[in-house]
């Protein structure tokens, strides 16, 4: 995983929070996007907001636990840039690089199809809202199946959505679904506890797993050609 895939998950795990508080936010904003004391510097995001606007940087740092001399005078830099500014905010993460041995592994297609019969059961027994937050692992868990590179770290519901419709795995009616659910389960896991899914939304996400299921199994059959018959 590149250092530039790194920087844009990070902030996507930003975004549904950065959303529900009043922000709209560009990802490797264009520079007519930007204020002319940032001139010369380009943030990995912002997010203009009706109070203040933030400028997201995110630092891949190196593989030891002290903080490189690299790191440490661009961030001094940075904030010297944003210290007499008052509408905007400098926001800096710091991450490690991805390691191999960090992968989560696709797991088997028993364990897959147990986890959406539960969806189902949760379905008929009235409880949506566990549906929704199973059928969630249970669609990251078949989209690792497919793409396991893509998908080796655990992904914000935004960009599972975004590259298995990218990839083709779903359509775009079927997107659209997935983007409506993805914020419903935002809200669910952040405490919103009243909230669901109606049973026809949580059919079609169903309906999505079955064929994403099925497109496993297509991936995993050995092939055919040049075999002697």
């Amino acid at each position: 995983m590149t250092v530039a895939e790194q920087s844009r998950q990070v902030i996507e795990r930003l975004i549904p929070q950065l959303e529900a508080d009043g922000y709209t936010i560009y990802l490797e904003p264009s520079r007519q996007l930007l204020p002319p004391f940032m001139q010369g510097y380009i943030p990995d995001a912002i997010a203009l907001g009706p109070k203040k606007n933030l400028a997201i940087e995110v630092i891949v740092e190196g593989p030891s636990d002290k903080r490189s001399s690299a790191s440490t005078q661009k961030l001094s830099q940075l904030k010297r840039r944003f210290s007499e500014v008052e509408d905007w905010e400098l926001r800096v993460f710091f991450v490690r690089p991805f390691q191999a041995q960090d992968a989560i592994l696709p797991i088997s297609k028993a364990a897959i199809e147990t986890s959406l019969a539960s969806v189902k059961k949760l379905v008929l027994d009235g409880q949506q809202a566990p549906a929704l937050l199973i059928a969630w692992a249970t669609l990251e868990a078949l989209a690792r199946s497919l793409m396991p590179e893509t998908f080796a770290r655990a992904q914000s519901p935004r960009r599972l959505v975004e590259v298995l419709a990218a990839d083709g795995h779903v359509t775009p009616t079927e997107a659209d679904l997935l983007r409506r659910l993805a914020d419903r389960r935002n809200q669910i896991a952040h405490g919103s506890l009243e909230l669901g899914a109606d049973d026809v939304e949580l059919a079609g996400f169903i309906d999505v797993l079955k064929v994403l299921l099925q497109a496993v199994d297509q991936d995993h059959a050995p092939s055919t050609e040049g075999m002697r018959l």
